[in-house]
């Protein structure tokens, strides 16, 4: 027979922790699928960025290549303009050789021939047309290269206005690119970089 503490005891139920009857719910730990999730979207945006810099270096290399092309179809117009400066040069410091020599071949043939013409008179159609001697003397000539070196002096003015415009370019060039770190590459004489 069960005394009155039994009664008692079989209420009485064993309880949880929390003190409910109830188990207590399962934590939900991070499940293997989540995990693999995020993994997954690390390797997409990683993906993304390696593709945005794999553009960038395409755009780049075009870019750079179209500016080199640029570059060398201008020294090529600029090495061609100053051949031909040097051909007129050429061509005239030859015509003048030549035309010295005729004189000079013609005035042998007057001394040779002092009989047929006296020496006060100018011999006629040497040298340029209209140009005459007296006494056998060269005329003062015009300096026949003063054009050729009036070409030569503006092209070279406008070579120093290039090289101004390229050494400012390389100066912008060198500040947009060291602008991200917060450095400047600095010039180091005629237009190399050194590192910093």
């Amino acid at each position: 027979m069960a005394g009155p503490g039994g009664a008692a005891r079989g209420l009485l139920r064993p309880c949880s922790p929390r003190g409910s009857a109830e188990p207590p719910p399962e934590r939900s730990a991070p499940l293997p699928d989540e995990g693999e999730a995020a993994k997954a979207e690390e390797q997409r945006q990683s993906e993304e960025l390696l593709k945005q810099t794999a553009a960038e270096r395409r755009k780049i290399v075009w870019e750079w290549q179209e500016l080199r092309g640029f570059l060398e179809e201008q020294e090529q117009w600029l090495l061609s303009r100053l051949e031909e400066l040097e051909r007129a040069i050429a061509q005239r410091r030859d015509e003048g050789v030549c035309s010295l020599s005729w004189e000079i071949s013609l005035l042998s043939e007057r001394r040779g021939d002092e009989g047929q013409q006296p020496p006060s008179q100018p011999l006629q159609g040497a040298g340029s047309p209209g140009s005459s001697r007296e006494d056998g003397a060269f005329p003062k000539r015009e300096p026949g290269f003063a054009e050729l070196e009036k070409r030569l002096v503006n092209f070279s003015l406008q070579s120093a206005h290039l090289q101004e415009v390229l050494l400012g370019f390389k100066e912008t060039l060198r500040l947009e690119l060291g602008s991200d770190t917060g450095t400047c590459l600095p010039l180091t004489g005629r237009g190399e970089v050194s590192d910093p």
